[in-house]
């Protein structure tokens, strides 16, 4: 009898045992494997935003990370102000190609309200190479109009033509700033990035909100200063990075304002969060480490069960090498098929659970492709599934055909 169809006869034979071991190694394949995605695309998605902004220059009173999270992501408040005198200065600076404001503590029905200019549709690239793609008319004719972005005109239900009225602080619950609306003039496209769930109006029209005294940087009621803005996304003019680094230096030596370079406070964060990232990948190491011995375990107590049909086998003239290589294929065939489901099942949910992660976290699964990480689970599951399998499948290969064949034994 071939090795293939002895397997196969005997997972059936022990079908609880066997579904219950590629369960628990499914189980452990899927959870490393949302894991690795996650982590994957969550990285994604902040780079593709973070890629946008060359240079983002914050107030000097926050950390990086808080700056660049309430900025870029629109997670917690702004930490800090920078001056309007400053924001004018450095878009007058010759080393700057452009110098965008922008303006944000305000929200409707959980979409971030962002005041900006015109320069963020006509010259801001949200992704490399790309700009922003509006129907409509951004920013034309009278005052108090609003861009929707596409993940805030899904949340909101918004569109062209709609009136709403922003929350101050953004929540739901909040006060709202009472008879004074906005009404949408023009839709943005999908980009991939935070930007998508951004409600943007004129940053002249937030800054003129009743309540909004707290952007003066001399606090409520005083005036003794000019009007701020919450951040500035900056581009510097030369592809160098020589005066890059200069003008970078030269802000941050100043105690008007802060400037940090986005993608290196992305991958510092995401250093930071991969301790967490290893907890969840051991977890689900230690499942399947379980989920082998219990393949183990579980060939081991069939080996009394199946010492008459060893035996049996071995008399009509199956080679030892049959054997081993019969219960080492059992032991295979479990765990690259747990793999095969874990994997399934991790990039199956993924794609079920991705309109949610989009909605809530802003983070877009774009590949739903194994990646480099995720190529080697089943090569290894096979060599694990070897492992397990060893041991009874040695067992199997020194049996005793007399003793096997005895009634007596």
């Amino acid at each position: 009898m071939h090795i293939f169809a002895l397997a196969f006869r005997s997972l059936a034979q022990r079908r609880l045992s066997s579904l219950l071991a590629l369960t628990a190694v499914a189980l452990g394949v899927a959870l490393t494997g949302a894991v690795l995605l996650l982590e994957r695309e969550a990285f994604g998605a902040f780079k593709r935003t973070a890629l946008g902004v060359e240079v983002l220059v914050g107030g000097t009173k926050g950390g990086r990370v808080e700056t660049l999270l309430s900025a870029l992501y629109h997670v917690g408040r702004a930490p800090g102000r920078v001056s309007w005198a400053y924001y004018e200065k450095l878009k007058a600076d010759r080393r700057v190609a452009y110098a965008i404001p922008i303006a944000y503590g305000d929200g409707y029905r959980g979409s971030p309200i962002v005041g900006t200019t015109q320069d963020m549709f006509e010259r801001f690239h949200p992704r490399p190479g790309e700009r922003f793609e509006i129907s409509g008319q951004p920013f034309v004719g009278a005052p108090r109009r609003a861009i929707v972005g596409s993940e805030a005109a899904r949340r909101t239900g918004l569109g062209i033509g709609d009136e709403f009225t922003p929350a101050h602080g953004g929540a739901d619950g909040h006060p709202l700033h009472k008879g004074e609306t906005f009404t949408v003039s023009a839709l943005a496209a999908p980009t991939g990035t935070a930007h998508d769930k951004v409600i943007w109006v004129r940053i002249e029209d937030f800054l003129s909100l009743r309540g909004h005294s707290g952007m003066h940087r001399g606090g409520p009621g005083d005036r003794s200063e000019e009007r701020a803005v919450s951040a500035i996304l900056l581009k510097t003019a030369s592809g160098s990075p020589v005066p890059n680094e200069r003008l970078v230096q030269d802000i941050n030596d100043s105690t008007e304002a802060q400037a940090i370079r986005p993608m290196f406070v992305v991958t510092e964060l995401f250093d930071l969060l991969g301790d967490v990232r290893r907890v969840l990948a051991w977890i689900g190491y230690l499942v399947i480490g379980v989920a082998a011995l219990s393949v183990t375990v579980s060939l081991f107590a069939a080996m009394s069960e199946r010492r008459r049909e060893f035996g049996i086998l071995r008399a009509i003239g199956a080679t030892r090498a049959t054997l081993l290589g019969s219960v080492l294929l059992e032991s295979v065939m479990v765990c690259a098929g747990g793999a095969l489901l874990g994997m399934a099942l991790a990039h199956g949910g993924a794609g079920l659970f991705a309109p949610l992660l989009e909605a809530r976290g802003g983070i877009r699964v774009e590949s739903f492709g194994l990646s480099p990480s995720e190529a080697w689970v089943v090569p290894v599951l096979v060599l694990v599934g070897c492992a397990a399998g060893l041991l009874p499948a040695l067992r199997a290969y020194r049996i005793d055909v007399a003793a096997a064949l005895d009634p007596r034994s």
